[in-house]
């Protein structure tokens, strides 16, 4: 019987906090002024290194043009992430919705378009700006600049 009662208020407890952190996390989000939209993104080494496509209010495609060692040829790799616009900053995460987001390993700035991925002892960056076209065709036009 306190075995029972135990689980119960354990239960509660752990349903309490996550609606708690919900709750708290809820208002420090705000909607994306970027749905629906694309950005182009290029470095101080590539004119155009990537971009990304806002496919919802939580869903990112995320296009960025690679090399590969073993053809010596450049492709472009996309992949799908969560998103998530906090105070402001876009923070994607490492993963889409279907494989539960993760955790954010790289940020947009909503003010500057600039992209950053920190690692351990440096900064990547990038800087993005809107771009109204077909992305994927303008990334795959620069695919061997």
């Amino acid at each position: 019987m306190v075995m029972k009662i135990f689980l119960k208020t354990q239960t509660i407890v752990v349903k309490s906090t996550f609606f708690f952190f919900f709750l708290i996390l809820s208002f420090s989000i705000y909607a994306s002024n970027l749905v629906n939209k694309s950005i182009v993104c290029s470095t101080s080494k590539f004119k155009i290194k990537g971009g990304f496509i806002f496919k919802s209010d939580r869903t990112i495609e995320r296009y960025n043009i690679l090399y590969d060692e073993n053809t010596a040829k450049r492709y472009i790799k996309s992949t799908s992430h969560c998103y998530m616009l906090i105070n402001d900053e876009y923070a994607i995460y490492e993963k889409d919705i279907d494989q539960g987001c993760g955790l954010p390993n790289s940020y947009i700035d909503s003010n500057t378009l600039e992209y950053t991925i920190p690692l351990a002892n440096h900064l990547l960056s990038a800087s993005c700006s809107i771009y109204n076209g077909d992305l994927m065709k303008k990334i795959n036009e620069n695919l061997n600049d």
